[in-house]
């Protein structure tokens, strides 16, 4: 019902007569409708959570900038793999969270908080020092992350939207390009005035 109504106005009638149930029946299980959103979203939470454990003992050998080019390892991390994973487990139910008109924006608030934590544990890893840029490029690869996941979860099948894996792939293209850059700040004395632009520009 989220795509066509903003999911806290939907009134526990309209549920019941959806769900083919009466009223009593659905208290017997809920107390209202702001429950009922909270045992949908609590196991996609703890799942996430379970991931982020998961991630964290999957250790990646960390790769000093100057050594980028003998050691980075560029293979997609887990921090995507996991994510990907999640949004197909529960497929339906995130396509619907992150309906930005209809969808709950507190669940969303809540996934990113643990996503930023995924993204930062990966750049740690991959040896991206703790500067103003990085704080920029962790904003935007979240916001990536949804984007792509959205479009991914309400594409039709018969859309030729990129498959988990071309999406994987091409995050992970930025993710390698971010560190590449980081090693050739480390080690080309010229790069600042090279990667200058134009006041125009």
């Amino acid at each position: 019902m989220i795509p066509e109504k903003k999911w806290d106005k939907i009134s526990v009638k309209e549920i019941c007569s959806k769900a083919e149930i009466t009223r009593g029946t659905f208290y017997q299980y809920f107390d209202d409708i702001y429950n009922l959103m909270e045992e949908i979203e609590r196991p996609m939470l703890e799942d996430l959570e379970r991931r982020a454990v998961f991630i964290k003992s999957h250790i990646r050998s960390h790769t000093p900038p100057e050594l980028f080019e003998e050691k980075f390892d560029y293979t997609p991390p887990e921090t995507l793999r996991q994510w990907f994973r999640f949004c197909k487990k529960f497929r339906k139910p995130m396509a619907r969270m992150l309906d930005r008109k209809n969808g709950d924006t507190y669940f969303v608030k809540r996934i990113k908080v643990t996503l930023t934590d995924h993204i930062n544990h990966m750049m740690d890893e991959d040896g991206m020092p703790h500067d103003a840029l990085r704080e920029h490029f962790v904003k935007i690869f979240l916001e990536l992350h949804f984007l792509s996941a959205s479009t991914w979860l309400t594409a039709d099948a018969d859309d030729e939207f990129l498959s988990i894996k071309e999406i994987i792939n091409l995050l992970n293209t930025m993710r390698v390009g971010a560190s590449y850059l980081s090693y050739k700040r480390t080690t080309n004395p010229d790069f600042d005035s090279l990667m200058s632009l134009d006041d125009a520009e």
